[in-house]
């Protein structure tokens, strides 16, 4: 029997929970794609955070003609608040992510349900994703092990996607107790991995390109800046090391570059929407600290761009602003 015909034998049920916020320009693109698996054991559970737009009207539209969508309405309570409420109702045996914006290659649930089984795992995941800048499959795929550490280590060093897309979890594994931390919805993804990552029994990765993370969507939280939701980004990584509890000398050095990571991003988008001048306090905070912190980058293992990244954030800080603009115009983004 072929290990497609055994997982739907076996009734195991996905759950994808997708939080919905004014986005009526991409649902339909995001929902037709789940509805496109190859794998059809699944609920979708759509969570409507309170739209001002025709998002929610289409999420009912979409749960008319199939009754494996579920939709949930809500006011407004932010991305991590939308979440929760979607895994409190998830009935599947694993449960996983996506954004309202973005969509699932056809084998996105196959996939990843074939690998969490394959290793009795936790939690499964890929590392690589289709964006505006990578738009070709990899050429080689492997499949590989990870301990808590590994995974906690990784993440953090931005050697895995730090959002919640790419990843399942199993539902038994969440409980009642691994949830998104509503007071934070800058990074929330990344607290919600790590806490879960450090906790698991093992994590399952591979590295096909099964999801598609739109980077053209002007009205994104990461594509404009905000004050406001970047001192919570970075209130985020004071979570992370509050939440941490796996404290070896490598981990540790994972969570510093983590946060010298984040306020280089913080300061390189605000340059980028011209808001220094605006932001003047936290353009100090931020700067000194792409200085200060650069050398946490020779105590972890990133890639070889970012050491370059680092390098550049040490010397002039915000020249990379600059050569993210040129790399935005070459790929058509700005």
């Amino acid at each position: 029997m072929k290990e497609k015909e055994k997982l739907i034998e076996n009734n195991i049920k996905v759950s994808v929970v997708v939080p919905v916020y004014n986005v009526e320009k991409y649902l339909a693109k995001c929902i037709e794609s789940i509805l496109e698996q190859t794998y059809t054991n699944w609920e979708l559970i759509l969570v409507n955070d309170g739209s001002s737009d025709n998002s929610g009207k289409i999420a009912d539209e979409y749960a008319g003609r199939d009754s494996r969508i579920k939709v949930i309405h809500q006011k407004n309570s932010g991305v991590s608040t939308a979440r929760n409420a979607g895994i409190e109702i998830a009935e599947g045996d694993y449960v996983c992510f996506a954004d309202s914006d973005d969509y699932l290659m056809p084998e996105y649930i196959d996939y990843l349900l074939k690998l969490a089984l394959k290793y009795d795992a936790d939690i499964s995941l890929t590392t690589e994703m289709f964006t505006n800048y990578y738009e070709n499959q990899i050429a080689d795929d492997k499949f590989e092990l990870y301990s808590p550490e590994k995974a906690f280590i990784e993440i953090l060093c931005y050697n895995l996607p730090i959002g919640v897309y790419c990843k399942l979890f199993k539902r038994s594994f969440l409980g009642n107790t691994i949830r998104f931390k509503k007071e934070i919805f800058i990074g929330e993804g990344l607290n919600f991995n790590t806490y879960a990552f450090q906790r698991a029994n093992k994590i399952a990765v591979g590295h096909k390109r099964i999801y598609y993370y739109r980077r053209d969507n002007t009205e994104s939280a990461t594509t404009k800046f905000s004050e406001k939701k970047w001192i919570n980004g970075l209130k985020a990584i004071d979570v992370v090391r509050k939440d941490q509890i796996i404290h070896t000398k490598a981990a540790d050095a994972a969570v510093k570059y983590v946060d010298w990571h984040t306020h280089c991003d913080a300061l390189n988008l605000m340059l980028i929407a011209d808001g220094k001048k605006e932001n003047m306090e936290l353009y100090k905070r931020c700067i000194k600290m792409a200085r200060k912190g650069a050398i946490t980058s020779l105590f972890v293992p990133i890639r070889f761009r970012e050491r370059i990244r680092a390098l550049i954030m040490l010397i002039c800080p915000e020249l990379m602003s600059t050569l993210m603009v040129m790399r935005r115009k070459r790929y058509g983004l700005w």
